[in-house]
């Protein structure tokens, strides 16, 4: 497949997910899916961002952002290195549809439940939260590498790969909702699309985990977040 070819496959995918059995192999072909993911991401990036800029501009009503400063999330550590890892972990590594990954998705998804609660119900012990979900994530993880071998034999089932766009715009969303937590309480049911330029990141990299590999995945994701952060340091935006 060319680069242009690849692009073509990109726009295609976040109009509609299509399921892939397997990821491309060779370095040359996972590197072909990051750099198809680049233009488009900036391409689609900008609309959203743009679009943004006019919402709020002209009826006011996307919410500041408003990071709590006692939170894990907000350490460079956690921004670049355990966000994307465990980011990529719980919402995409499943996507492969293989029964071991989604038995993990069920870890991830409950550690993603514990640093939500201390986000938003037990915020005193948020911390605790957090480091509790990594703990279950991990343990997931550990499980995941000892039965997939086993697992591998077994067939994806059938309704997730018919449901596959479902599925991937489901987690994108998902994706997207659990960053609220870095906004500001919300004043109109417009502010969600404060998070759209998260669900297109869900949505790419669930094309890249699908097409190019979990670990591709994570490196987009962290060189994303560093390019985040680094603008964030030079104060764009």
């Amino acid at each position: 497949m060319s680069l242009r070819e690849r692009v073509d496959d990109v726009c295609w995918f976040i109009a509609w997910p299509t399921f892939a059995a397997q990821p491309v192999v060779s370095a040359r072909g996972r590197a072909l899916v990051l750099l198809a993911v680049v233009p488009v991401h900036l391409m689609f990036g900008a609309v959203v961002l743009a679009q943004l800029w006019l919402a709020n501009r002209f009826a006011g009503v996307l919410p500041a952002p408003d990071p709590d400063p006692e939170s894990l999330a907000t350490s460079p550590l956690a921004f670049l290195v355990i966000a994307p890892l465990l980011e990529e972990l719980a919402f995409r590594s499943w996507l492969t549809g293989r029964v071991a990954a989604l038995r993990f998705a069920a870890c991830g998804f409950a550690a993603m439940a514990l640093m939500l609660a201390g986000v938003s119900l037990l915020p005193d012990h948020g911390r605790a939260l957090a480091w509790a979900g990594a703990a279950v994530a991990l343990a997931g993880l550990v499980h995941w590498s000892l039965t997939r071998e086993r697992a591998a034999a077994r067939a994806v089932p059938p309704a997730f790969i018919r449901h596959f766009g479902w599925i991937v715009w489901a987690q994108a969303l998902l994706f997207g909702t659990i960053h609220l937590g870095n906004y500001a309480d919300l004043t109109s049911p417009l502010g969600l699309a404060v998070v759209l330029p998260q669900v297109l990141g869900g949505l790419l990299l669930a094309y890249i985990r699908t097409r190019a590999g979990l670990a591709a995945a994570m490196g987009y994701h962290a060189g994303y977040n560093a390019v985040v952060l680094a603008a964030a340091a030079a104060g764009v935006g």
